[in-house]
């Protein structure tokens, strides 16, 4: 019988040590992962305790699944609504639970949410008083417009800051970044009637443990191409898209500095057309505009503090002060609104678009009186002053004198028409000053002033180049003013000839 039974083990001798294999790494497994952490530890040969682990410094990178949480920002033709098709908001939020929101910061917001979750139900959104030799097209004039954002999001997301020196927006842009997204979050989370999914959080290594950044090689024809077929989606998820696809190549080698500038500029950076003799049209494309900024802002804002000292955290400045020189304008319009609003007629209340800025200027309201902003020319010190912030920090840190002159042409306009607009001599004579130095920088990348800044050398050489601006004659100034004042007439051209071709084609 033993001999039996030896001769079926030795003839199933495989069978038996592959079972006896599989079911002792079986063990092993349980036992390992029973006695781990967590599921993710690295486990080689024994369970994760006998591994000493180290602290390692972590960064928050967030990718988000589903539709996206952005901000609106659809001043164009978009996947989900057509040429001139109006949207409806807040159906579905049967699911919302606004009771947790309520004693938080954001409790103002949800109130907002529902207060415009039926305006275009409540108010007239039709076209009258529209200029037919305006030359915009009709396809511009009943574009989609966000109403319901303009009242709910930011369309000044500069103001809240606008005292604070720029090196504070720096060190607080990563906070100011993860409150906007949580805001857009919200936003969506009300519309959508349900609850959404959190942005998911993974930890990556530290910087030094990552490998080094390539350089993009993507030259100026096939950026274009990139940037035509891109135009019409909305600006958030453009955004977002170049972000995830680009943002992580070299920021000083290859193109991506360049690529950042093209998409403002070219993309992100809209013209608005006046079409009627009602203010109210340009105010609401005006606000627009610059709600379509803010999602742009609060991104980069949030990569210099990573990027400065680089050619693209350079490109990224002069984005930024570009943005604020728009806000700037926003403002003027702000106040604007106020007496447009003073002086409508009880037909122009029932509008949507009186709505949406009577609104918008409620909102503001306080804010702005803490602010201590309560005219056109307090707007204009304000954001001088940042602009000026910007560029000082622009020129202190770009390398290798990259776009240096650029910087230094762009704050000498600044104080120049600062002077202009205030009648100060010694900042015209400020301007002057700095546009003598230009000369002596070395010109590194590219110096897109070039022109002008050989303009007003030859107006000032001709002038006997005075350091005092009372010397400069009439004629003179008002030539130098004119050269700023026409130095981007061709880009902002051929800009508009872009649109109109790809965003508002005329009906044929």
């Amino acid at each position: 019988m033993l001999k039996g039974i030896r001769d079926v083990l030795f003839e199933n001798r495989f069978y038996i040590a592959l079972y006896i294999s599989i079911a002792s790494h079986i063990t092993f497994v349980i036992y390992s992962f029973n006695h781990s952490d967590s599921i993710y530890q690295r486990i080689l040969c024994g369970p994760a305790w006998i591994y000493a682990t180290e602290e390692e410094e972590q960064l928050s990178f967030e990718m988000s699944f589903g539709k996206n949480s952005g901000e609106s920002g659809s001043s164009e033709s978009t996947d989900e609504l057509g040429e001139g098709e109006e949207e409806g908001e807040g159906e579905g939020n049967e699911g919302f639970s606004k009771g947790k929101y309520k004693g938080s910061q954001w409790e103002e917001l949800v109130q907002n949410l529902e207060g415009t979750s039926n305006l275009r139900k409540q108010f007239r959104n039709d076209y009258d008083q529209i200029n037919e030799n305006s030359g915009v097209s009709d396809s511009y004039i009943k574009r989609h417009r966000d109403f319901e954002d303009i009242i709910v999001k930011d369309v000044l997301p500069t103001l809240k800051n606008i005292r604070d020196p720029f090196r504070v927006d720096i060190e607080s842009a990563e906070d100011n970044l993860f409150v906007h997204k949580e805001r857009n979050r919200i936003i969506e989370e009300f519309r959508n009637g349900e609850e959404s999914t959190q942005p998911i959080t993974m930890k990556l290594s530290k910087e030094g443990d990552l490998p080094p950044k390539s350089p993009l090689s993507m030259p100026k024809e096939d950026r274009t191409k990139y940037l035509d077929r891109t135009l019409k989606q909305k600006k958030e998820k453009q955004l977002d898209e170049f972000i995830s696809r680009y943002m992580g190549y070299d920021p000083n080698k290859g193109d991506l500095h360049l690529f950042v500038r093209d998409l403002y500029y070219e993309n992100l950076q809209r013209l608005a057309y006046p079409f009627s003799n009602d203010m109210s049209y340009f105010a609401i494309d005006y606000f627009q505009e610059n709600l379509n900024k803010e999602d742009f802002l609060r991104q980069m804002m949030a990569t210099l503090s990573a990027q400065l000292g680089t050619n693209t955290g350079t490109e990224i400045l002069f984005t930024i002060e570009n943005i604020y020189y728009i806000q700037g304008k926003a403002l003027e319009q702000y106040f604007r609104v106020r007496d447009y609003l003073k002086n409508s007629t009880p037909e122009q209340k029932q509008t949507l678009r009186y709505e949406t800025l009577r609104q918008v200027e409620a909102k503001y309201k306080k804010l702005l009186q803490e602010k201590k902003i309560l005219n056109v020319m307090d707007v204009e010190d304000a954001y001088v002053k940042k602009r000026l912030d910007i560029i000082d920090t622009l020129i202190k840190n770009t390398p290798n004198h990259y776009r240096e002159r650029d910087g230094v042409f762009e704050k000498a306009k600044i104080l120049w028409e600062y002077g202009q607009w205030k009648q100060d001599s010694k900042l015209q004579s400020d301007a002057l000053r700095l546009w003598y130095q230009i000369a002596k920088i070395p010109n590194t990348g590219d110096f897109l002033n070039q022109n002008a800044f050989e303009s007003i050398q030859l107006l000032l050489r001709e002038a006997g180049d005075p350091t005092d601006s009372t010397l400069l004659s009439s004629q003179s100034k008002n030539q130098m003013e004119y050269v700023l004042r026409m130095r981007n007439e061709d880009v902002m051209m051929k800009k508009k000839q872009r649109e109109d071709r790809l965003l508002w084609p005329k009906a044929k």
